[in-house]
C-alpha cells in the first residue's frame, strides 16, 4: 500500500490526490494554478463569480495581470 500524496486546490482549498496512478489534479499553466477536479470541471465557461477574489489574489501574488473577461462576464479558465 502506498502513501497518498496530497495537495490543496489554489482556488477553492479542497484536498485531490496526485499520484501514483491518480491524478485529480489540473494545472492552468497560463495563472500558474493548480486546481482540484471539481474546480476544473465546473468552471469551464469561466471561473464563476464566487471564485473571483480567490483567483485576483492568486494573480496579484504571481505578478500577473487579469485577464480579460469573456462574453458571461466571468474571467475565462
Amino acid at each position: 500500500m502506498s502513501t497518498k500524496i496530497m495537495f490543496d486546490c489554489e482556488l477553492c482549498g479542497r484536498p485531490y490526490q496526485m499520484g501514483p496512478h491518480v491524478y485529480e489534479g489540473h494545472q492552468l499553466a497560463h495563472y500558474q494554478l493548480w486546481l482540484c477536479h471539481p474546480c476544473y470541471s465546473m468552471n469551464w465557461d469561466g471561473f464563476a463569480p464566487h471564485y473571483e477574489a480567490a483567483l485576483e489574489r492568486h494573480l496579484a501574488s504571481k505578478g500577473i495581470p487579469k485577464p480579460r473577461r469573456n462574453a458571461l462576464g466571468w474571467y475565462p479558465r
